[in-house]
């Protein structure tokens, strides 16, 4: 399997699923910029991944917001200067919260669709104007979630913005198609990271529930689950493959999802 490029960079890439991808990507034969809010995160990540690959291939990291136009246009100038124009681009950064809708704060939903929409959409234009400049192909990987598909109750913004990421994705593979330039989805379903464990996703009556939910018999996936479907896309193999949506979730969208309001205890009773 041979990656498309040899350059990439990977947004929230200091823990968890980025930090999966990154390593992967890294394996496969890519030099990686890491992409996140928190430099320190980074930096241990990315000191981590280059000893591991001993100067086979090198990570760099670099902070900044998938929010802000400048940040994204520094990022693409850094992997420029220290790998040439990146052909891959992962937008995985995301957050969730979980609220019903009747409590949900205004400027709550605009984070959630901040950072879950408009960053991956910053990222994709900035990286496909260079490269249409450059007369070079690429692959852009969105990471969504199976909420794109199953929603549930206390994650309105959450599905919202992954659903409008799916439909994104789509017109932006439409478009690019003709310049080389191929755009898919990821949807992950529980994987194992430090913020779903932080969250209790993965233990008690949670747990018990997507383990309920999943037909290969397992609570969740592991980073490397989403990893090597992603490095994949990044292909020569995913070379006739655009706008697709490939899901990560041991078969949970069959079944569907389980209220997670109503499982923690979110849920009031209405008052008549």
């Amino acid at each position: 399997m041979k990656l498309i490029s040899s350059s990439a960079i990977v947004t929230g890439a200091g823990q968890g699923i980025g930090l999966g991808i990154a390593s992967r990507l890294m394996r496969d034969g890519a030099n990686v910029l890491l992409f996140g809010r928190t430099a320190s995160k980074l930096e241990a990540a990315a000191e981590e991944l280059n000893r591991a690959m001993e100067g086979r291939t090198r990570a760099v990291a670099l902070a900044g917001d998938v929010v802000r136009s400048q940040d994204v246009a520094r990022a693409i100038e850094v992997a420029t200067r220290e790998f040439g124009l990146p052909g891959i681009l992962v937008n995985n950064a995301g957050t969730a919260t979980l609220r019903p809708v009747l409590e949900l704060p205004e400027a709550e939903f605009d984070d959630i669709m901040d950072i879950n929409l408009k960053g991956p959409f910053l990222f994709t234009q900035a990286l496909a104007k260079a490269l249409v400049a450059a007369k070079q192909p690429g692959s852009i990987v969105n990471i969504s979630s199976l909420n794109q598909l199953a929603v549930t109750d206390g994650l309105a913004h959450y599905c919202a913005s992954k659903a409008g990421l799916a439909n994104f994705t789509k017109v932006a593979a439409s478009e690019l198609g003709r310049y080389g330039i191929r755009v898919n989805v990821v949807a992950p379903g529980a994987i194992r990271t430090p913020l779903a464990e932080m969250a209790g996703l993965m233990q008690g009556p949670m747990g018990r529930e997507f383990l309920a939910h999943t037909p290969l018999g397992k609570m969740c996936g592991e980073p490397e689950d989403v990893a090597k479907v992603v490095s994949f896309l990044c292909s020569d193999l995913a070379s006739w493959m655009t706008g697709d949506t490939l899901s990560v979730d041991g078969g949970n969208h069959i079944r569907g999802l389980h209220s997670y309001a109503d499982t923690l205890g979110l849920t009031r009773p209405v008052e008549g």
